[in-house]
């Protein structure tokens, strides 16, 4: 079942990795099936180089495991895939990263402004959403708030989501995210911790019309 949307999230994940975007058994993946509503998901504790058609997992939007029947279960992370997708229907892909720099800011508990023009892709600010390994309600309610405001949001201590409504740009999202997270980074060294100019958000909508107009 959905073995097209398997292969492809398979290429995402393994795309990450290659881009150190996500790092063996770190972070997770997933797509929603527009037809069906289904999540195709990465299953918990095999590595992301190891992937295979038949151990990625299929759950419906309540968390009832579909494929594979035995043995291989859906991420951790699998309520957050769940509450996201049901909060912002628009969307199609979900990735939960641990790339080293969104990481870092996620550790200082720090929000990464737009400093750059790569911070359009994803609308502009990389806020800040608390985070707990239960995955309390409170977390959830407070990760959704941060992601109505921004396709991207960093959880604390553990990384970042980046969530689209396309399969296709949600690689070059992420890789966004890392870069002005790194970019960021190096500008806060060199300027002694002054912070460093921000763009607006007319300035970002600005640029992001403007590329499209580029297609």
């Amino acid at each position: 079942m959905l073995e097209n949307l398997k292969i492809k999230l398979i290429k995402i994940a393994q795309d990450a990795e290659k881009n150190n975007l996500g790092l063996e058994k770190c972070g997770s993946f997933s797509i929603k099936d527009k037809t069906s509503g289904y999540i195709v998901i990465t299953p918990a504790k095999i590595k992301i180089k190891n992937l295979k058609t038949t151990n990625i997992c299929i759950v419906d939007l309540k968390g009832e495991k579909i494929e594979p029947l035995d043995g291989i279960n859906p991420s951790s992370d699998l309520k957050m895939h769940l509450e996201v997708y049901s909060a912002r229907k628009d969307i199609r892909t979900f990735m939960h990263i641990n790339s080293t720099y969104a990481t870092t800011f996620s550790i200082a508990n720090k929000v990464i402004p737009p400093i750059s023009y790569d911070s359009a892709s994803y609308g502009g600010y990389i806020y800040l959403a608390k985070y707990e390994e239960r995955k309390s309600d409170e977390c959830i309610t407070d990760l959704i708030e941060k992601l109505s405001r921004s396709d991207a949001c960093l959880l604390e201590s553990n990384g970042a989501i980046v969530i689209s409504s396309s399969t296709e740009d949600i690689l070059s999202k992420v890789i966004d995210v890392e870069k002005v997270a790194k970019v960021y980074y190096k500008a806060l060294i060199l300027n002694q911790f002054k912070e460093p100019k921000r763009i607006s958000r007319d300035e970002l909508m600005l640029y992001l019309s403007n590329s499209c107009l580029l297609y």
